[in-house]
């Protein structure tokens, strides 16, 4: 017979293996779903740090042979990835994920893609297997030529508006090896220098959004060089300058391809309307978190905002 000191602590183990555990933006009560996994060390950095692996689903493009032939530890993390309960799943094409049998039917929290080579070409991760306030994350180097593929617009042709951004540190994944992937040097890691966790959400106005981004953007540049050019001119013809300016945007069709009759589901977006933001930089750097308010563009509130302060015309607030 069991005595009661082995019983309490018993009941202490069960209480833990059921303790919601966090690795930086992942939970172990989050359904993952990981593509593009090289040697699958990204994945079973999780599940160790979890104690479980039963809430991940890792995938490689790549056939289990091909797997464990270019990654020297590629047959220890899978064995114990398997034995901590995780769905191992290879030869998946990130770009038809919706067609896979064993994910067309499955709803994810989070879905992971770490350094991909090819962009969104194909719509990788595809965002039907998203939940509805589920995320999907893309670990992106910041140095060219890869900060010039512009993620978020696009992210945004599907269906995908980015919501924060966040340094990635390799460091807080204890385990994990990046590896080149291909050629002769295949299980060697590269140089990550800085890089940036993009997160996404799905958004049934994206590319709206990312078209009132790219007005502010524009807006902002050229009001900067209004203001060098005319330094000291009276502020009447100053004023008049400004607002024929602002009339020469490239919003909506350039970014949007969509007629003007979609732009009023913007102001119709919970997402749009009452969210806080971490934008990635349009002068090329990360920002900081943002907690300000959003304020309505077309309200009387926002016009005397925008009159008293240009700086906020835009409904996110950035601090770098």
């Amino acid at each position: 017979m069991a005595t009661s000191r082995e019983l309490s602590s018993k009941l202490i183990r069960d209480y833990d293996d059921d303790e919601e555990v966090w690795l930086t933006h992942y939970s172990s009560n989050h359904q993952i779903l990981l593509v593009g996994e090289g040697d699958f060390s990204f994945s079973c950095s999780l599940a160790s740090r979890f104690r479980s692996a039963s809430n991940i689903c890792a995938s490689s493009l790549d056939s289990y042979d091909d797997v464990v032939r270019k990654y020297s530890k590629a047959r220890s993390n899978l064995a114990t990835l398997k034995r901590l309960g995780a769905s191992l799943l290879h030869g998946v094409d990130a770009t038809k994920l919706h067609l896979h049998p064993h994910l067309n039917s499955r709803r994810f929290d989070r879905i992971i893609f770490n350094f991909p080579h090819a962009g969104f070409h194909g719509k990788e991760t595809d965002s039907r297997l998203i939940q509805a306030d589920g995320e999907i994350h893309v670990s992106h180097k910041d140095k060219a030529p890869f900060c010039h593929w512009n993620l978020e617009e696009l992210a945004s042709r599907c269906s995908l508006v980015l919501t924060q951004c966040v340094a990635f540190e390799k460091s807080e994944y204890p385990g994990y090896e990046n590896k080149r992937g291909d050629g002769s040097r295949c299980d060697k890691p590269f140089p990550l220098g800085e890089c940036t966790t993009f997160k996404f959400a799905v958004s049934r106005v994206a590319k709206e959004i990312y078209a009132e981004k790219v007005r502010w953007r524009e807006t902002k540049e050229r009001e900067s060089k209004l203001l060098i050019r005319f330094s000291g001119v009276p502020l009447d013809i100053y004023n008049r300058e400004r607002q024929s300016m602002l009339t020469r945007t490239s919003y909506p069709r350039r970014y949007t391809g969509e007629s003007p009759e979609r732009r009023p589901l913007l102001w119709q977006e919970p997402f749009f309307l009452r969210s806080s933001h971490q934008l990635y930089g349009w002068e090329g750097g990360r920002t900081m978190s943002t907690s300000t308010g959003f304020h309505h563009l077309h309200t009387e509130e926002g016009r005397l905002i925008r009159q008293r302060n240009l700086s906020i015309y835009h409904p996110y607030h950035c601090r770098r």
